[in-house]
């Protein structure tokens, strides 16, 4: 037998002419077959995991999660204000005859600062004096005359009551006399003045505003419950205005509030700052750093391995460093940091956790690490 003739084509299917429908048909069967095959084939690759992860491990790059306690600065912002900030008002109403300062004077304590038109106080005065002098020389006559049965002891009630009640008078008159003078009741400076010469002026109306030199200057912010849980008094805080660009101030907790703020919900905490000698003016806008001394232990892990970071919460790549595959792990985002990313979830101090190369990998990927971190 002439084997030449098992390679030689289908003389058959050849010498069946172009346009015949029998050579169309047999083309199309065989182009068919062709199709299923590369489909069954690609098919396999897809769903038989040995066939699947044989192909080259994906290079990536690893770091060590860390489980630490550490102190991170709680950020807020307020407004620098004195610690003792005092409203000064008349006791009673009048016409304000003199002003003695403006703001931002500074004062000493004991310093006149205003004083009403004594003209009405000093005539209630008077009157209230002669009415306890009658009635106090009532008082003795007739106890003299009762000493003489010469009048009933209920007389000698009433004269005792009337003199009380003119001397309380008198008493409520000088107090009056006494606080239609502003006195400064510390050393310190004039914030605000909300009054002119010549005004008339109501009991209890706001004057002045004066801040108490002694005491210094404090910034109060708002924190949210999460933070202020962790704070303490003493903890130490640094403050940044913009006012003075080239100075970091620092400070430290001196109150921390027990309740919330009825229109913000935030509990205010108060630092006190140490104003480096400087007049730091009530009002102005400062950022706090502050770092408390209690902290909880967190996982800490690079910023490039989360992905799918979404409302709270991310995804990461932990290796198993006997297979070397990689699993899909959900953890709770709590904050981001410059490089890092603090996290809950389902981790482990001894867990490495692929740093670089998560868009080229799903759960169940083989990896090669190329180096450590």
């Amino acid at each position: 037998m002439n084997n030449s003739n098992c390679f030689k084509p289908n003389t058959h299917i050849q010498n069946i002419p172009q346009n015949n429908p029998v050579k169309k048909l047999t083309s199309i069967v065989l182009t068919a077959s062709v199709l299923a095959t590369s489909v069954l084939a690609i098919g396999l690759l897809t769903t038989n995991p040995v066939i699947a992860n044989s192909a080259a491990p994906i290079a990536v790059t690893v770091a060590q999660v860390k489980y630490v306690q550490r102190s991170q600065p709680i950020k807020n912002s307020g407004r620098i204000s004195h610690k003792n900030e005092i409203r000064l008002a008349f006791k009673t109403s009048g016409l304000i005859e003199q002003i003695n300062v403006e703001e931002g004077d500074e004062v000493k304590a004991g310093q006149i600062l205003a004083t009403l038109d004594l003209e009405e106080i000093n005539a209630q005065q008077q009157r209230a004096a002669s009415n306890y002098k009658k009635a106090t020389a009532d008082l003795e006559r007739f106890s003299k005359l009762y000493d003489e049965a010469q009048v009933s002891l209920q007389i000698k009630q009433n004269a005792q009551t009337a003199s009380d009640t003119a001397a309380a008078e008198l008493q409520i008159v000088n107090f009056n006399q006494k606080l239609s003078v502003i006195h400064a009741p510390v050393d310190g400076h004039i914030l605000k003045r909300y009054v002119e010469s010549n005004e008339l002026i109501q009991s209890g109306q706001p004057a002045f505003l004066i801040a108490s030199k002694k005491q210094g200057s404090v910034v109060r912010v708002g924190l949210i419950d999460k933070d202020i849980v962790k704070m303490a008094n003493g903890d130490l805080a640094k403050i940044f205005l913009d006012a003075y660009p080239a100075r970091i101030f620092t400070g430290s907790v001196s109150e921390i509030g027990l309740s919330t703020d009825s229109g913000t919900g935030t509990f205010e905490v108060e630092i006190l700052i140490d104003d480096q000698g400087l007049l730091l003016r009530s009002g102005l806008i400062a950022r706090v750093e502050i770092t408390p001394v209690t902290t909880d232990f967190h996982y800490y892990i690079p910023i490039e391995s989360v992905f799918k970071a979404d409302n709270g919460s991310g995804k990461v790549f932990i290796l198993n460093e006997e297979t070397k595959m990689v699993n899909e792990v959900s953890v709770e985002v709590i904050e981001f940091l410059r490089d890092e990313v603090v996290v809950r979830g389902n981790l482990k101090a001894s867990d490495k956790i692929i740093k670089l190369g998560t868009p080229y990998l799903r759960d169940g990927s083989i990896v090669s690490v190329i180096n450590e971190t």
